[in-house]
Parts: structure tokens; C-alpha cells; sequence
């Protein structure tokens, strides 16, 4: 073989090799603090064992055991709390420099969940939303905290750890409410019916699904956009 042709056999092995390899997948979020066993399942199936500090990509499913208790943080300085029992799926995640171009989607199938929005809500009101198997979430800045089964869902608004305007739009194919009081909710009683008219929540129901949540610690707000 001339030396001509051994440089072309070269370069054609180096670019069948180079053919094959993907760019790395860019972490969505990671576990800011664990307890118990919670795993991921990412879009191809493959799960793996999440520990503090684990990173999590669009498209993973992650799911609490039992005694335990999750929570992490994304890129865009959003926060989730998932409680024990508790399963939710990163669904679309885009965090771009332009804020038209960023997007936030989440899935909550079950269990108890508190979020705290990051900048991607803050920049573009409606660009993040959370789904629950009985209505979505619209998010406009705010801090969030519910329990979702498998035909029902309890959504109430937090008190605002700043002075950012804080709202969620909760709607379903039957009806949409706006609740913009913390301390205030709705429920969602079945797939057919629509969410109810914000009420104030019973003391006891907040203070049920903080000690749920309790385990994971206190969430801080990401910081705000000037």
C-alpha cells in the first residue's frame, strides 16, 4: 500500500470511529440532598441509583422508595422536593440565553411535591409548566406545594420567600382557576371534574404536607432577575 493510500485508509478509519460518537448529554438538574432510595430511568431505559450530587437529564423519570426523600436543583436555579412514594419525569428542559427560546416542563404522577420556580419561569411567565395525571400547572414565578394521585391532585400556593409576584393557573380540559393568594389552593377531585375555586387551605393540610416534606429541608429561592 503507497503511503498515499495508507492517509486515506487512516482518515476513513478515524471518521467511522468518530461517526459513532455522540455529543454528551448536558445535565438538566442535580441531587442537592438525598435520603433512602430514589432512582432515574432515562429515556433509554437504562436505570440507574441517584446519590447527592448525581446529575439528572430531560427525559428521566425519577422515583422515591419508601422512607424516602429527594431533592435537586436545575440549572436555571429551579427547585423540586419529591416525598417519599413520590414519582415525576423531567419532560422538556431548554435553559437558553434568550428567554424565548427556554421552556420547562415537568410531569408529577404521585405523591407529595414542593417547587420553588427559577429563571426560566421569572423571565417568561408561562414557560414552565408542571402536569399532573388530573390538570396542568401554569407557572408565573412562584412557589408551589401538592399531592397528586392517580385520579386527584391538591395544589395550593406558598408564601413567596422574596417579593416576586407569585400565581399558578391550574387547568384542565373542564375548567381553569387562578390562584394568586398563598395559603390559598385548589383540588382537583377526578379527571372529569374541574379544579375548584381557590380556597384557603386548612392550617392542618399545609402543615401535613410540610412535615412530609420536611425531610429533604427547606428549599431557597433561586435568585431574582434584574
Amino acid at each position: 500500500m503507497t503511503s498515499k493510500h495508507a492517509v486515506s485508509a487512516w482518515f476513513a478509519l478515524l471518521a467511522l470511529l468518530f461517526a459513532g460518537v455522540a455529543p454528551a448529554q448536558q445535565s438538566a438538574a442535580e441531587v442537592s440532598s438525598l435520603q433512602g432510595e430514589v432512582s432515574a430511568v432515562s429515556t433509554a431505559g437504562v436505570t440507574r441509583q441517584l446519590a447527592q450530587g448525581s446529575p439528572l437529564f430531560q427525559g428521566d423519570r425519577i422515583d422515591t422508595g419508601a422512607g424516602a426523600a429527594l431533592a435537586m436543583r436545575f440549572t436555571d436555579g429551579s427547585r423540586f422536593e419529591l416525598a417519599e412514594n413520590s414519582s415525576m419525569s423531567v419532560d422538556n428542559y431548554a435553559y437558553r440565553d434568550s428567554a424565548q427560546d427556554s421552556s420547562f416542563s415537568t410531569s408529577i404522577f404521585k405523591g407529595a411535591f414542593r417547587f420553588v420556580s427559577g429563571l426560566i419561569a421569572q423571565r417568561r411567565s408561562r414557560a414552565m409548566d408542571v402536569r399532573t395525571p388530573v390538570a396542568t400547572i401554569g407557572i408565573r414565578g412562584t412557589s408551589v406545594a401538592g399531592e397528586v394521585e392517580a385520579t386527584s391532585a391538591r395544589i395550593m400556593l406558598l408564601e413567596p420567600e422574596d417579593q416576586r409576584p407569585s400565581a399558578i393557573e391550574v387547568s384542565n380540559a373542564f375548567g381553569s382557576v387562578l390562584v394568586d393568594q398563598p395559603g390559598f389552593g385548589t383540588e382537583v377531585p377526578d379527571a372529569s371534574s374541574p379544579p375548584s375555586p381557590p380556597q384557603r387551605m386548612e392550617l392542618r393540610t399545609i402543615q401535613n404536607l410540610t412535615r412530609t416534606l420536611q425531610s429533604v429541608g427547606r428549599i431557597r429561592p433561586p435568585p431574582r432577575v434584574r
